[in-house]
């Protein structure tokens, strides 16, 4: 049998080096790309909508600036709003509630304060803090002594000697009367005898504007301070830091002073339990970039709060650990009548 020719034509020779070349060229596409799309098919193009983040304090305070702050530069980050709902009121543990009751899609976050570990063993609560999915530890609040400009005292010693001088007269407000400022300032006056009048208030920005007018001696206050002090209207005398803080260097603290005392109140942001590890590696490492950010950092410059970065992993150790000191704080402070 003779070979058909087709009317269109001879059959085309096919260049096998070059088939060979594309095939290779393509196959080596497919091995780069594949860890990327797998990567991308686990997060599952989280996310895709808007992310509700819940702050348990009132517009305008230190920690909804700050939380301003970094939502937007999340935001820009995630590729969807992070959109703040701020839900003041039952000691800072809205948030936690919410996580409670939310699902763990990753689209409902909170603020998590130092309170939410206290609340349980004070009151019954709706959440379980040593459940939830921690994210990201953020920061800590820096708490010192403030007094007015015109205030006579230029010391903590000036302070205690007022106090002992005149018992029960020196008043010195603090938010509480069971949030760390006021629990700290009980511990001192058990350690130290020392006879203040602690007046308790619902927040710093209350605490400052009572502060400014003339109705209370002295407060303990965070960043809500320093811009008052910077202008001239108030002082701190003294810091409830571990260490002195770079913005009021020439400000003791009281360990230095001896009295071994300091608030430690620290916060971040968790989901609710069960969200899945690649989302929440997802919103850490946006979070974590927000927070090392230029304006992250500024704003923590001007609330005079230092970067306190914790690892998912840390963040729950450290939650673990609160709530076990919160404990052994809860019974000291019945055993001498503080709490009931």
């Amino acid at each position: 049998m003779t070979e058909q020719t087709s009317i269109l034509g001879p059959a085309p020779v096919l260049d096998w080096r070059r088939v060979l070349r594309t095939l290779a060229m393509s196959l080596a596409g497919a091995c780069i790309a594949g860890p990327l799309a797998l990567a991308h098919a686990q997060s599952g193009d989280f996310p895709n909508k808007p992310i509700q983040l819940i702050v348990p304090y009132g517009a305008g305070g230190p920690t909804d600036t700050h939380l301003r702050v970094l939502a937007q530069q999340a935001s820009q980050i995630l590729g969807q709003s992070v959109v703040l709902d701020n839900k003041p009121g039952a000691n800072g543990t809205f948030g936690a509630a919410a996580l409670a009751r939310a699902q763990p899609d990753g689209y409902t976050l909170a603020v998590l304060p130092a309170s939410v570990y206290r609340e349980p063993l004070l009151n019954k609560v709706s959440y379980d803090p040593l459940t939830l999915s921690y994210i990201i530890g953020l920061t800590d609040y820096s708490f010192g002594l403030a007094v007015p400009q015109d205030s006579p005292w230029t010391s903590w010693q000036d302070v205690v000697a007022a106090a002992k001088a005149a018992p029960d007269t020196v008043t010195i407000g603090a938010a509480g009367p069971v949030q760390t400022p006021s629990i700290v300032l009980r511990e001192v006056m058990e350690m130290e005898r020392l006879p203040f009048n602690p007046i308790p208030y619902k927040g710093d920005s209350d605490l400052a504007a009572d502060l400014l007018g003339g109705h209370v001696d002295a407060g303990i206050l965070s960043g809500v301070a320093s811009p008052y002090i910077h202008s001239g209207c108030l002082r701190y005398l003294v810091m409830f830091t571990p260490e002195r803080v770079p913005q009021f260097a020439d400000v003791p603290t009281l360990r230095e002073l001896g009295v071994n005392a300091v608030i430690e109140s620290p916060y971040g942001i968790a989901a609710p339990q069960g969200l899945a590890p690649e989302r929440l590696q997802v919103l850490h490492d946006a979070f974590k970039t927000a927070l090392e950010s230029e304006p992250g950092r500024k704003v923590l410059d001007q609330l005079n709060q230092p970067v306190n970065y914790r690892s998912a992993a840390d963040f729950a150790a450290y939650a673990k650990q609160a709530l076990a000191h919160e404990r052994s704080r809860i019974e000291q402070l019945k055993a001498v009548g503080v709490l009931n």
